[in-house]
């Protein structure tokens, strides 16, 4: 992993492609100005780390059927909790109540702007 701008772009190492047949690849997390964004100078749209929990979620239960295994269980359910917890903050960050969750979260409606469960302010879900 190579960091281009800290916390908010990285480029992740490929692996098995010896003839370096697709670009790398960059993770790149919405950065934002202003007072609630201490530090930041620039601004660029990206996805967030719920996002990113969403599709290693997803990645693992691929995983898990190809080859069964509890240690897949144990890692979507710790998966789950750092989802759960970035949305309890984001609600107490944004003065919200905390949402409710569903068992399975990472398919819970989320805000289509900001990418938080329970968020009404903004007009479209996902």
């Amino acid at each position: 992993m190579k960091v281009h701008d800290p916390g908010h772009v990285y480029e992740l190492d490929n692996i098995d492609d010896p003839e370096n047949k697709f670009p790398k690849v960059v993770l790149c997390f919405v950065k934002r100005e202003g007072d609630g964004y201490p530090g930041n100078v620039g601004h660029h749209p990206g996805t967030n780390i719920q996002e990113v929990l969403r599709a290693l979620i997803d990645r693992v239960h691929y995983l898990n059927n190809q080859v069964a295994d509890t240690s897949n269980l144990m890692v979507i359910d710790d998966l789950r909790h750092a989802l759960r917890a970035l949305e309890l903050r984001a609600a107490r960050r944004h003065n919200r109540e905390p949402p409710e969750f569903q068992f399975d979260l990472e398919v819970q409606p989320h805000c289509a702007h900001c990418g938080h469960i329970g968020c009404s302010g903004h007009s479209s879900q996902v």
